[in-house]
């Protein structure tokens, strides 16, 4: 299993992303209120304190299992966590994938372009390949990845279950120079 660390200092003025913190649970609850986050991520359904702090555990689990990063994309001047962003290693040599959300009343801010730009650029200097996985639907979200530098590869038909129904993935990706798992 590699050993991983929280990257230091990923900011941009508008931006920080940082390691989700007990204080955040308004976060997780603000993204139970948007019915397709719960769907794909781990998110609960249903808001309660304990809900929200066992998914912030999830969250350090991820870089303590050896797994990936997961991060809060955080206001940079009034450090209020308002999405969630991780990068999870893939069985790949040198290949992790990026995931995203924004809470609803932070959307249409470029605070999810700015988060992935930020995170893909460094993951770019370790990895070779960074994908991310999209339904067909979501164009706000393959507006992000185009916006940086991502590009579409194909249809993976029926390829994830997401709640009840089985779905359909577009696949991005974005190449760099990397080519060493951390």
């Amino acid at each position: 299993m590699p050993d991983l660390h929280y990257p230091t200092r990923l900011a941009d003025g508008v931006v920080r992303l940082r390691p989700w913190a007990e204080d955040d649970v308004a976060c997780v609850e603000q993204a139970t209120r948007d019915p397709r986050i719960p769907e794909a991520t781990s998110v609960p359904a249903d808001y309660t304190r304990g809900a929200a702090l066992a998914f912030i555990r999830r969250q350090h689990e991820r870089l303590t299992e050896g797994r990936g990063w997961s991060l809060a994309i955080a206001d940079h001047d009034t450090d209020e966590a308002l999405g969630f962003i991780c990068l999870m290693l893939r069985p790949q040599q040198g290949v992790a994938g990026i995931g995203y959300w924004i809470v609803p009343a932070a959307r249409r801010r470029g605070l999810a372009g700015r988060a992935v730009g930020l995170l893909t650029d460094w993951a770019l200097d370790t990895f070779a390949r960074v994908e991310a996985w999209v339904e067909p639907g979501n164009t706000a979200s393959q507006r992000v990845l185009g916006a940086n530098g991502f590009e579409r590869e194909g249809l993976l038909r029926s390829f994830l279950v997401l709640g009840t129904r089985r779905a359909d993935i577009v696949v991005f990706s974005r190449l760099g120079g990397g080519s060493q798992v951390p």
